[in-house]
């Protein structure tokens, strides 16, 4: 099973921030519920959708030559659960972004609501190239990017 943990991209500046979405579907929040547990996406993926939308912020900026490799984390806090079928607005701000690693802030809310919030997650570049095909990740781009209307 492979996860895509953003399913909409709605803008982006280069080096700089980006933000997207995630809709909670019943696979990622039945894996809780296995366990006993409440439906709710289990932290771990939530954490990871922040990771994969800095991730695309760092293929984009590099005009798909590199992707990031997550190092270490700084402080992440839980905030509340997401349920199935909600609808996961995050934001990412770069702190710096050098050639030597990229530093993240990120949060994400389910409306008003925070959900989540990172502080100081860092990524190191590598080329995307050895990971995966840099054409498949333009059509993904492709059918994920939804600019903003203003």
């Amino acid at each position: 099973m492979r996860f895509r943990m953003i399913d909409r991209i709605d803008a982006y500046q280069p080096r700089t921030s980006i933000s997207g979405a995630k809709t909670v579907s019943f696979e990622e929040y039945s894996l809780r519920t296995a366990l006993g547990y409440a439906p709710a996406l289990p932290e771990s993926l939530l954490l990871e959708s922040l990771f994969q939308l800095g991730n695309w912020l760092i293929v984009l900026s590099s005009d798909f030559t590199q992707m990031g490799m997550v190092l270490r984390t700084g402080q992440v806090e839980f905030i509340e659960p997401v349920g199935p079928g909600q609808r996961v607005d995050i934001s990412l701000t770069v702190k710096h972004y050098r050639d030597d690693g990229i530093c993240f802030d990120g949060e994400a809310r389910v409306g008003d609501r925070l959900v989540i919030r990172g502080e100081s997650c860092l990524a190191v570049p590598a080329p995307l190239g050895d990971y995966c095909n840099p054409d498949d990740l333009r059509v993904l781009f492709s059918e994920i990017h939804h600019a903003r209307e203003a």
